[in-house]
């Protein structure tokens, strides 16, 4: 199953902020002996935009995750996630930075719960 994460701007936040769309339990990763590849793409109106940077709030332990590889357009990035045993189980707050227009947007991610833009991976 893709694991496809739409990313736009909240134009209800000031300053805005970016929405990571989570419906459905986009973010969730069910156990899988093979890699699995995970997708944010640039959507609405931050079609236009690039991605700038992702960072890591909860640190997962190293093996589980690739290094994300941004598209040579900027609108999307990816990442591989090994959750193949219950050692890779977990849900990793992450925060994420674009650019659109010239302004730069970040997700409002803490590792605060609670918090209502708390983007994050979850590995059943």
């Amino acid at each position: 199953m893709p694991n496809t994460l739409n990313v736009s701007l909240d134009e209800n936040t000031t300053p805005w902020t970016v929405d990571i769309d989570q419906k459905n339990n986009a973010n969730h990763v069910g156990q899988n002996g093979a890699a699995q590849t995970i997708t944010w793409q640039l959507h609405g109106n931050a079609a236009s935009g690039n991605i700038i940077s992702f960072n890591w709030l909860t640190a997962p332990p190293s093996g589980i995750f690739t290094t994300p590889s941004i598209s040579s357009n900027g609108n999307s990035m990816t990442m591989s996630d090994l959750n193949n045993s219950a050692s890779t189980a977990g849900d990793w707050i992450y925060q994420l930075t674009i650019e659109v227009g010239g302004n730069n947007y970040s997700t409002t991610a803490s590792t605060t719960t609670g918090t209502t833009n708390n983007p994050s991976i979850k590995n059943n």
